[in-house]
């Protein structure tokens, strides 16, 4: 059989880069091939990477450029675009104002989680194992895939040069004190600040009778708080019924929000755990694991009542999106793709003087994390690619500086 190019992914884009991930394969699998890679015609890149997916960043791009991408293997066929791999690509425009600051978030570490996928029930939640579901499981590999996805990923962004880091909860998978002493330990390898909060799962300890303190373990204030960052605001929110699936943001979080918010026109972006749900969408999975509807609307029109929120970054749903509803105006509400499996990784976040700012979802780069995530890419019979990646102006883009009443 002929090489291929298979599984190529457009993960991100920026002004002056774009990143692929993709591997080269036979009949068997993936081989060692050297690989060109070409942007309107000019070769970029040239690579002789092992038989493993590869993730490759190709810099000093144009600002507002079209780019036809050709990944070219000796006598393999240009790939076909599909959903995941377009073909072609615009590089976003030049920022408009000066960088201030930078930051990463990751969510969803699950440290301590024992297996990931199997047979998916109606609800979304894991029933029991069942033929053609498959599974990944921690004992694996010598070292737990919780334990070196997240690892990698802090090395990862400490490459980036970011001002600080933001955990956005789940943290420990049964919010048991050894899966946080283990996350702990791990956040000790953060060679900047980092600010850690809690989700659902890091409350799942009093399911079985034990209440852990997990912000003591991991020696953080509880959220909420503020967090001052190159003359912007990161207000960090709690949206935890504890022991439960969902979230909940009732009154008194809707007031602190609110007065917090009162305090200071310098513009903000929020962090959550949880997603709002809209009433009409409450019964579609995952959105029955998202903030009861009733409180979600009124936060959006808290939100929407402060032009200078910019926009409101969330984990939980393990995928990349980005939503907007009608009482919070043009803020986006930004859903990111989870640390410890596909497509595995951390957001990347740039902050401008003019209020504008810019995100890039990345996939953690070291050997070991790429062959995991490529595993956990095809659970759930394949959906899980569809479900977790999301579009590419979801996982990379540049918000403008417009406030966040709606319009009218």
């Amino acid at each position: 059989m002929p090489l291929r190019i298979a599984s190529p992914e457009l993960v991100g884009v920026t002004e002056s880069s774009l990143t692929l991930a993709f591997s080269v394969d036979d009949a068997a699998g993936p081989v060692d091939s050297v690989v060109s890679v070409r942007l309107n015609g000019e070769l970029r890149v040239k690579s002789e990477g092992p038989p493993a997916t590869r993730l490759l960043r190709v810099e000093g791009l144009e600002p507002g450029t079209e780019y036809a991408i050709e990944i070219e293997a000796p006598g393999a066929p240009a790939p076909v675009p599909d959903a995941f791999w377009p073909g072609s690509v615009r590089t976003l425009s030049a920022p408009r104002g000066r960088q201030v600051a930078s930051f990463a978030t990751l969510n969803d570490l699950h440290f301590g989680e024992a297996s990931f996928g199997g047979f998916l029930e109606s609800d979304g939640e894991r029933g029991e194992d069942r033929p053609g579901w498959g599974v990944v499981r921690a004992e694996d590999t010598d070292v737990p895939y919780w334990r070196f996805m997240n690892e990698d990923a802090i090395t990862d962004i400490n490459g980036t040069g970011v001002d600080c880091t933001v955990i956005k909860g789940d943290i420990a998978d049964r919010g048991l004190p050894d899966q946080f002493e283990s996350a702990a330990r791990a956040f000790s390898g953060f060679s900047m600040p980092h600010h850690a909060f809690l989700g659902n799962h890091d409350y799942y300890a009093r399911n079985e009778g034990l209440e852990v303190d997990g912000y003591a373990l991991l020696g953080q204030p509880p959220a909420p708080r503020c967090i001052d960052l190159g003359g912007w605001r990161l207000l960090l929110l709690e949206t935890m019924e504890p022991g439960e699936h969902h979230g909940v943001f009732g009154e008194d979080r809707l007031a602190w929000l609110d007065e917090t918010l009162e305090e200071s026109d310098a513009p903000t972006l929020l962090l959550m755990h949880h997603h709002p749900v809209p009433p009409e969408h409450a019964d579609r999975f995952p959105n029955t694991i998202g903030i009861r509807p009733e409180h979600s609307m009124r936060m959006v029109d808290v939100v929407g009542g402060h032009s200078q929120v910019r926009g409101v970054l969330i984990g939980h749903t393990h995928r990349n999106m980005v939503r907007r509803y009608p009482g919070s105006g043009r803020v986006p509400w930004i859903e990111v793709h989870c640390t410890k499996d596909y497509p595995g990784g951390f957001a990347h976040y740039r902050l401008f003087e003019d209020g504008s700012f810019r995100q890039e979802a990345r996939r953690t780069s070291s050997p070991r994390a790429l062959e995991h995530s490529t595993r956990c890419r095809d659970l759930f019979q394949g959906g899980y690619r569809h479900f977790s990646f999301g579009r590419l102006d979801a996982r990379s883009f540049e918000s403008d500086s417009a406030g966040a009443r709606p319009a009218g």
